[in-house]
């Protein structure tokens, strides 16, 4: 019997907060160990394994040590890209570490009669054939999918592994919104296993005529988001599968690294006094020592301003009470005296952006006196939902951070390409 370990969105490097950024590591260095102990023959990464093309190299370092010990110990790593670690015009830190033969990527491509044709990663130890595609920004990977020669990885016998980064429509959760998305229809039929990435939360499914469709999730989470639903209930960790000709069994293995406290407060019909007392309740009855805290309010004030609140002074006291990380959100939270022109209100500050992006959007017309062949291709990239996925991507372009030791020149330069990338007006070879 042979074994393997699952996994996905470990997103390293994702915080800003050094307590979150380290303990984000130390879910992927325990997920490693995991997989150790449990003697497993390969491991997979179904994209995202760092949450930039180019991460803090401290982290870098860290992760590689990690995997050098565990590959060391002859475990081998298949992964694919993200759409977070893909880098179409620049190089990627997972293609830098492929060249050093640290893991194996999967994607093995080539245009056959304007069909994407993939070739098989055969593991050397179990037989297992490993194949997939990568995730992109834009959810461009739609398009492969619609052109993938499926016959002929039908026809491939053996123990079959499809891995892939995006959320497939007929499955993914009901209660999160995932813009891209990908039909089954358009995967190759008949493999045992396909090890999927980029949906955070833990799915797994057997599709008749496809096989068991598999989404392990964030391993720690990227966001804030991500955590409020882990304190909810959401389990973080990866997959372990067993099979010989056939899987033979699939179980879930938790990784935890610290509890998080979640609490929601309701502002209708609450003057800001009022809730600013119920948060000074909360916060010195919560049990909240050694846990992340997160404290989230919501609703329309009866009275006051939210700028009437001090939630510095409440975070404050949640690091008194010993909590590792505090975080209040009060993104939702709004007042019934007149709004002020152009407020907007949302849960965080992603949702705000892509409903001022969306109202943009709406409002925006194209020039009635370029050419027709022109003004289609803008109304198709610039329209609708894909002109808020396009702005949205862009906005993430303009707003990535410069790296350590990186000069003002090349920093500049890769923001440029990034965009110039997303424009599709990137110099041609």
């Amino acid at each position: 019997m042979a074994r393997f370990a699952h996994l996905g969105d470990a997103h390293i490097g994702a915080w800003r907060d050094q307590k979150l950024k380290e303990m984000n590591l130390q879910a992927f260095v325990k997920a490693l160990d995991e997989c150790v102990t449990a003697n497993v023959d390969f491991i997979i990464i179904a994209g995202d394994l760092f949450d930039t093309t180019l991460p803090d190299l401290n982290l870098v370092q860290k992760t590689v040590e990690k995997i050098k010990q565990v590959k060391d110990k002859g475990i081998q790593f298949y992964l694919t890209y993200g759409s977070h670690d893909f880098a179409a015009n620049s190089v990627s830190i997972i293609d830098i570490l492929n060249t050093t033969g640290l893991f194996s990527k999967v994607v093995n491509a080539e245009l056959v009669e304007e069909k994407i044709r993939l070739e098989f990663t055969v593991d050397s130890k179990t037989g297992a054939k490993i194949t997939g595609l990568s995730g992109r920004k834009l959810g461009l990977e739609k398009k492969y999918f619609e052109i993938l020669d499926n016959d002929n990885l039908e026809h491939e016998k053996g123990f079959k592994i499809f891995v892939f980064h995006n959320s497939i429509i007929e499955i993914r959760p009901a209660n999160v919104s995932y813009s891209e998305g990908v039909p089954i229809s358009c995967f190759p039929k008949g493999f045992d296993y396909y090890a999927g990435g980029h949906v955070h939360e833990c799915l797994k499914q057997n599709i008749k005529d496809f096989g068991v469709v598999a989404f392990p999730g964030a391993l720690f989470g990227a966001t804030f988001t991500d955590l409020e639903t882990t304190a909810k209930g959401e389990k973080r960790g990866f997959f372990l599968v067993d099979f010989e000709d056939k899987i033979t069994s699939i179980r879930f293995v938790e990784v935890k690294v610290s509890e998080v406290f979640f609490q929601e407060i309701d502002a209708k019909n609450k003057t800001a006094n009022q809730v600013a007392k119920t948060l000074e309740k909360t916060t010195d009855e919560a049990d909240v020592k050694g846990k992340i805290a997160l404290i989230k309010v919501t609703g329309e004030l009866l009275a006051g301003k939210p700028s009437d609140i001090n939630f510095n002074e409440i975070r404050q006291t949640l690091y008194n009470r010993e909590a590792v990380v505090a975080n209040i959100n009060h993104y939702n939270l709004s007042t019934a005296e007149k709004m002020t022109s152009g407020q907007i209100i949302g849960e965080n500050r992603h949702e705000i952006e892509t409903k001022i992006l969306s109202d943009m959007v709406k409002t925006f017309k194209i020039d009635p006196s370029i050419k027709e062949a022109l003004k289609l291709k803008l109304e198709k990239v610039l329209t609708s939902e894909d002109g808020i996925s396009f702005a949205d991507s862009l906005l993430k372009s303009l707003k990535i951070e410069k790296q350590e030791g990186e000069t003002k020149k090349d920093f500049e330069e890769r923001v440029l390409k990034n965009t110039l990338h997303l424009l599709n007006l990137e110099a041609k070879p």
